[in-house]
């Protein structure tokens, strides 16, 4: 069985939310984890890509 986390995000800097605590507190869990990054204001994008983990997979998104 694997397990597989998920979450979407964007401008999580300019809005100052947590996502790398919140990404590496359940990573121990998960086989995979994977981040929708929408397109945002910051640098948000880099910041879910600093995650050294090979059970990160990032989708790049545009949300309407």
């Amino acid at each position: 069985m694997k397990v597989s986390g998920f979450t979407i995000v964007r401008n999580a800097i300019k809005y100052d939310y947590p996502i790398l605590e919140a990404i590496t507190s359940i990573l121990p869990v998960c086989d995979e984890f994977v981040v929708a990054v929408g397109k945002s204001e910051d640098d948000t994008l880099n910041l879910i890509k600093s995650i050294d983990s090979h059970k990160i997979k990032i989708i790049e998104t545009v949300w309407d």
